[in-house]
């Protein structure tokens, strides 16, 4: 599957309405990727510290760590603690100690275990490089359990209110190609501006345009993630100047919140939310980042939070973070839209599984939960994405909840072949106090190398109606794709 993700970016985020913090730390090598000596793909350490046995247990954590993802964290704690043990100096031990606290959710206890390197050895290989993002991310999660506690929350609105409608195009995946390795790269023609030509119609009749940016918008950089040889682990990083076909297919605002937004470090994300900027697109993805509109004819003032698994984001795990976090935002704009990456990938990951998901050891959520959660904490309409082809709607609270939308668009790197390459344009109307009034969705198929344009054949509808219908036990959608509040009962077809 073209998205390998690292398993070692999976430390819990943070807050909520403070300014945005430092960008996310580099991630880890991929899971798929056979990773350097250490679990952050650091530079290579210098001869070890720890005597045979010492390393003999690094090295037994460092393969658990790698082979189980998250469900190894303890495991590979409890052998590095065993090192240490035996031998107080072994700094390859308070290094993997480190990360495998940070993936367990305990950043505060990382900081704790690279504190005493510190004090052993303050020029250990990656130390300089990731201190910081630790710390934060330490700092990140007390900030996040302090946030207050909103109190007891009002019913929600099932009823429509009367008023101007508000009407809103999203889609899933937005990805345009690879810039880098230099030797391997593959983008659009004409910087991606006719990438979108086909589709543009669609997503321009709309108030809003959403879609989630699975790509890193930077002119330069190295991953740390892959290896520029790899064919099994995928860095995305297309120029800053492909802003401009964003902003020509009509896109507004973006998620940057997903396993690809820190494919290249903290200058990727810096440089990825600086090139939104400059173009006038609104973004959310690290912890802070919330993307404030005005839209419509009324200037409904919309909030856009988006939640990912992973590091330095809105942890789609955390549902009562989660709940808060929605709360608040409720307390200050007229809606509340919540965009989350999460659940498996690829072909047979097209059901919404009860309980939770968990993808190359990583637990990607628990997508019901946190969907009702978000919406019985005030959220208006909820945007899934992250298994890469569509997954059913649901209508819950007089809201509506897409569980994938799929990919859109990509360039030489996606697979493209049924259900992969089946996708929409998903027309939302909400009334003012964000009940779901009308849903449309257009069906788009993804033509080689990533082009999406309409789909005569009109899969993604039956495809959506079938998968409604399997997991939620009603197919929402009529035949063409339509769905009206107060309509007869949708065909069965």
């Amino acid at each position: 599957m073209a998205c390998a993700t690292a398993k070692t970016a999976t430390a819990p985020a943070a807050p909520v309405t403070p300014p945005p913090p430092a960008p996310a730390a580099p991630a880890p090598p991929a899971a798929t990727e056979a990773p350097p000596p250490t679990a952050a793909g650091a530079p290579a350490t210098p001869p070890p510290r720890c005597g045979p046995p010492g390393m003999e247990l690094v090295t037994k954590g460092q393969d658990v760590q790698r082979e189980k993802g998250e469900d190894g964290a303890e495991e590979a704690i409890s052998l590095y603690r065993q090192a240490l043990s035996g031998d107080a100096n072994c700094a390859e031990a308070l290094w993997e100690l480190g990360w495998s606290l940070q993936i367990k959710g305990d950043p505060a206890a990382a900081v704790d275990a690279w504190d005493q390197l510190k004090k052993m050895d303050a020029t250990y290989p990656g130390l300089a490089d990731n201190y910081d993002a630790m710390v934060r991310r330490r700092d990140q999660a007390a900030m996040l359990k302090a946030l207050p506690d909103p109190g007891p929350l009002p019913p929600v609105q099932t009823t429509p209110a009367e008023g101007t409608p508000l009407r809103i195009a999203a889609v899933g995946d937005v990805h345009m190609g690879r810039a880098w390795p230099a030797e391997r790269a593959t983008l659009p023609p004409d910087g991606a501006m006719h990438l979108y030509d086909a589709v543009k119609p669609s997503l321009k009749d709309a108030d809003l345009a959403f879609g989630n940016l699975e790509t890193v918008l930077a002119d330069d950089g190295e991953s740390q993630k892959c290896g520029k040889r790899s064919t099994k682990c995928f860095a995305f990083r297309v120029p800053t100047s492909f802003t401009a076909a964003l902003v020509d297919a009509g896109f507004r605002v973006m998620s940057i919140a997903n396993n690809h937004a820190g494919d290249f470090g903290p200058k990727g994300r810096a440089d990825t939310m600086a090139a939104l900027d400059k173009a006038g697109l609104k973004h959310s993805g690290p912890v802070g980042d919330i993307a404030y509109l005005e839209v419509g004819p009324s200037k409904t003032r919309v909030a856009l939070v988006a939640f990912s698994f992973g590091a330095d984001v809105y942890r789609i795990q955390e549902l009562d973070i989660a709940r808060k976090v929605v709360a608040l935002l409720t307390k200050s704009n007229d809606l509340v839209f919540v965009s989350f990456h999460g659940g498996a990938e690829g072909a047979g990951a097209d059901h919404v599984p009860r309980g939770r998901e968990k993808f190359l050891g990583e637990d990607r959520g628990d997508e019901r939960a946190f969907a009702h959660a978000v919406v019985d904490a005030g959220a208006d309409l909820v945007l899934g994405h992250g298994p890469h082809l569509l997954r059913g709607m649901e209508r819950y609270q007089g809201r509506l909840i897409a569980y994938s939308m799929g990919n859109f668009s990509s360039w030489d790197t996606f697979g493209l072949t049924f259900p992969l390459n089946t996708t929409g344009v998903f027309h939302v109307t909400l009334a003012p106090n964000g009940v779901v009034t009308q849903v449309k969705v257009d069906p788009v198929v993804i033509e080689k190398p990533g082009t999406p344009v309409p789909d005569p054949d009109k899969k993604a509808i039956e495809l959506l109606r079938k998968l409604s219908k399997d997991d939620f036990g009603d197919p929402f959608l009529r035949e063409d794709g339509t769905w009206t509040l107060g309509s007869p009962p949708r065909a069965e077809g």
